[in-house]
């Protein structure tokens, strides 16, 4: 019996997020380090499952740098990195056009178990703006009004990680910057990243529950925040338009139902003030 009033508490205590979040919208992003794993795509699959069955309306955005690096290696095609992001030549392009569609049908097949439609967003939809010093790079500037109507139901988007630039040049989207514009596009509720660490961490190693801009900046100066996790506390700090953004490990089975749905959370949250 112990175990069942634990668990009927856990779903008391939910109530008061299940009505607030009855209709919005998420926007799910999933690192590609994460989606080596078998395991959490299938996790990733439940946590919609469940949010589709919520009434909560989520969106996809996967990462897939370790895919493309790995598939780079065998080639034997050079790269370099410069402050957490790929240069991105055309042969590399030409890669990437291979690997990330290949992630995205991997995780349309898994959500599909689950009798859920989803959409693979073509990325004739996307618009980009060329990012100075990194080749075949684009950051968002526009989306497709038309994303927007598909928001009705349960039809889960899967967005690309590819766009055009203004001069009819195909290029390559940090998957950071593509969650940030979709989730800003659509008013969204919460944005949750899913890395492979427990969020923002401190220069104790601890894990930092709620981080303003202000302390966001001051760590990126101070260096305290490191690696790939610049360009995704960047990205977060930028929005102005998302509800909350959460940064969670998604290692963690179902992370995302501890953050969102409990008091005291799993990962870091970021807010405006």
């Amino acid at each position: 019996m112990k175990k069942t009033e634990d668990k009927i508490k856990i779903f008391l205590e939910a109530i008061p997020w299940l009505k607030d979040f009855q209709g919005k919208v998420f926007v799910l992003k999933y690192g590609g380090e994460l989606l080596q794993d078998k395991d959490n795509i299938i996790n990733l699959a439940e946590d919609i499952d469940l949010l589709c069955t919520l009434g909560i309306h989520p969106v996809v955005v996967h990462g897939g740098g370790p895919q493309l690096d790995e598939e780079l290696n065998k080639k034997n095609i050079a790269f370099e990195k410069k402050g957490g992001m790929r240069v991105t030549s055309k042969e590399i392009l030409d890669t990437a056009q291979k690997v990330f569609p290949a992630i995205a049908k991997e995780i349309r097949k898994e959500i599909s178990k689950h009798n859920i439609s989803t959409k693979l967003i073509p990325h004739d939809y996307i618009r980009v703006k060329r990012v100075e010093n990194l080749g075949f790079v684009g950051k968002v500037a526009t989306i497709n009004p038309l994303f927007a109507k598909m928001m009705v139901g349960c039809l889960v988007p899967i967005m690309p990680l590819l766009g055009w630039d203004e001069e009819g040049n195909l290029c390559n989207i940090n998957a950071d910057d593509m969650a940030v514009s979709v989730a800003e596009m659509l008013g969204a509720e919460k944005l949750i990243i899913h890395t492979s660490v427990d969020g923002v961490l401190d220069d104790k190693k601890k894990r930092i529950t709620h981080l303003d801009v202000n302390t966001a900046n001051k760590m990126i100066e101070d260096r305290h925040i490191k690696g790939g996790m610049i360009a995704k506390v960047i990205h977060c700090v930028q929005s102005e338009k998302v509800g909350k953004i959460h940064i969670i490990n998604g290692n963690i089975p179902h992370a995302l139902l501890y953050e969102v749905f409990t008091s005291e959370g799993i990962g870091t949250e970021i807010v405006r003030d």
